[in-house]
């Protein structure tokens, strides 16, 4: 049965930036005039009133001061507030494909390999632009692999989740190289009028390519992949084919994300730890044996817990770095963007451990050693 491991890795982002500073002002703008406009309903108590945001609320509840956004101007424009994104025609690429291969061309020259040398492609994110063709064949098309393709999505934890199934993929022997893809435009999913999530996403993409163990130096043993869910719908998007048919129905049915923001902090930081501790305790790795826990970014309170339970001592820069101040969640290319960022200076011989953590309940865990 040969060992897998991770070749390389890369990350896109946008260059568009928007602060909290600048997410604050548009949203206020939106919210005092929707209170202005529906004063007397709000007052008899028809019509909630839409609380106001400021940036200290976004630091403290998330740790997050700045997010990449791969269009900003309509997520600013209070007549708009998602971004304004032309659709294309069939017969070009289209646009989450795109953003996606932009991480993956930097992981296929990291690995000094072309789409050739890819034999199973797995999209794996929160969301795709389509229901079918899946995402992944088109992405193999674009570069020019061959095998086998697929598209998963688990919300945050889907990077990982992919790097599960590759590892039994290549163990099994059914493959011999796949690359694992999360392009992540989480800004079109959210849902920006509303005070609880209007700052939490941001936009990103990932991409790793998981190969057999040839015995060629460099790269990352994989030492063992764990993925594990727990049913809660208290963190949902429910946007989807279904909803044309719902419109029918009831025409202002408005599909949802939203989060039930303190029990999913309780419920995740109870569950994720476990998930990661069982897949050390599988491999007989010791939470003082593991230099570093790469998480999945979604708020401050949650990676310093979290990290705390996995590695059994204080969340440190060192042990486990955030890049929630700048990016945002960026769901599940963050653990992948996290990787890449704080890897280089281990040494041989030392080990890491991812865990994300997303709606699902789903946590994907993986443990690896760089070579």
């Amino acid at each position: 049965m040969p060992n897998s491991l991770i070749r390389s890795t890369g990350y896109w982002v946008p260059s568009n930036v928007i602060t909290n500073d600048e997410l604050v002002a548009s949203y206020n703008a939106y919210a005092e005039r929707f209170n202005a406009e529906n004063a007397a309903a709000i007052a008899a108590g028809e019509v909630e009133e839409v609380p106001l945001s400021n940036s200290d609320f976004i630091v403290n509840a998330s740790g997050i001061k700045r997010r990449h956004v791969y269009e900003k101007e309509g997520i600013l424009d209070i007549d708009k507030m998602v971004p304004q994104i032309a659709p294309r025609p069939i017969d070009q690429v289209s646009t989450q494909a795109e953003f996606a291969l932009k991480s993956v061309h930097q992981a296929l020259e990291r690995a000094g390999y072309t789409g050739a040398d890819i034999d199973g492609v797995i999209v794996a994110s929160s969301a795709q632009q389509r229901n079918f063709p899946g995402l992944s064949c088109e992405i193999q098309d674009a570069i020019g692999a061959k095998g086998f393709s697929f598209d998963l999505t688990m919300a945050c934890a889907a990077a990982l989740y992919g790097l599960h199934i590759a590892n039994g993929l290549i163990k099994s022997g059914e493959a011999k190289r796949i690359l694992v893809c999360s392009p992540e435009m989480m800004t079109c999913i959210n849902v920006h009028t509303r005070r609880d999530v209007h700052f939490i996403f941001g936009d990103a993409s990932a991409a790793m390519i998981v190969e057999a163990d040839d015995g060629r130096p460099g790269g990352w043993d994989v030492l063992g992949t764990h993925a594990e869910n727990k049913w809660s719908s208290a963190l949902r998007s429910d946007f989807g084919f279904i909803n044309r048919a719902e419109r029918q129905i009831d025409p202002d049915y408005e599909p949802h994300l939203d989060q039930d923001g303190h029990r999913v902090f309780k419920d995740v930081v109870g569950f994720a730890p476990k998930v990661a501790r069982n897949l050390m305790k599988k491999i007989d790795l010791e939470p003082e044996d593991v230099r570093r826990t790469w998480l999945h970014q979604a708020n401050i309170r949650m990676v310093d817990m979290i990290a705390k339970r996995i590695l059994g001592r204080d969340r440190t820069e060192e042990n486990a770095p955030a890049i929630l101040d700048e990016y945002g969640n960026t769901s599940s290319s963050s653990v992948v963007m996290n990787f890449q960022m704080h890897s280089d200076d281990m040494a041989a011989g030392e080990t890491g451990v991812m865990c994300a953590f997303g709606a699902g309940y789903g946590v994907g865990a993986a443990a690896v050693r760089k070579r």
